[in-house]
């Protein structure tokens, strides 16, 4: 077992402890799910791009700072995540019900040869819509990379207005290798919690 996956399951038992004893105070999202490249296909469809993802994160209130992470790989054993501990380089915005804008940099992974993965160091804003249950076509998603430059500034200003705002760059503020993929869930589940308590 990679220690990378280790330390992702091992977080995703800290994180549950942790909104168990928050008494659901707090924004999260979490979720263990298998997604395609499309987003209004339906069952019997022909998916591509099929990546796993395993999400446990909450977003920061007066008392609870953000945490959590991403950790997403594909059959061929490349992988990437992101640390959502670090929140001057991540962002966890859950908006409305069933809703969030999240991402940021992708701090580690490998690619299916071993080698550091392409999106070390690159913006990536991740949109997740829980359109309920069961999950099966119904949880949609976005993926948003807002550059191929790594570590760059103008690619993290532009994640985090997103994150906040909803609004992406267009026309000629896009930066070079701006990409979006939207995709599907269809194995597993995601679930986006928008609490009553903390005052959004």
């Amino acid at each position: 077992m990679r220690k990378s996956t280790l330390f992702a399951i091992v977080a995703v038992m800290g994180l549950a402890t942790a909104n168990a004893v928050a008494g659901g105070v707090v924004d999260k999202v979490t979720g263990d799910f298998t997604q395609g490249n499309c987003w209004d296909c339906t069952p019997g469809d022909e998916l591509g791009f099929v990546a796993h993802r395993l999400i446990s994160a909450q977003e920061a209130t007066s008392k609870h700072p953000q945490r959590g992470f991403l950790f997403s790989w594909k059959g061929d054993g490349s992988w990437w995540e992101m640390n959502f501990n670090d929140s001057a380089e991540t962002c966890v915005h859950v908006y409305a019900d069933g809703h969030v804008r999240m991402g940021g940099l992708a701090s580690d992974g490998r690619n299916k040869f071993g080698e550091p993965a392409s999106q070390i160091g690159r913006y990536f804003g991740v949109y997740l819509v829980d359109g309920g249950e069961p999950a099966y076509f119904m949880d949609h998603g976005v993926v948003y990379r807002f550059s191929t430059d790594t570590w760059s500034t103008d690619a993290k200003e532009q994640f985090f207005h997103w994150c906040d705002t909803g609004i992406l760059p267009a026309g000629i503020d896009l930066l070079p290798g701006a990409a979006e993929w939207p995709n599907v869930v269809f194995q597993g589940n995601l679930q986006v919690h928008n609490s009553s308590k903390d005052g959004d």
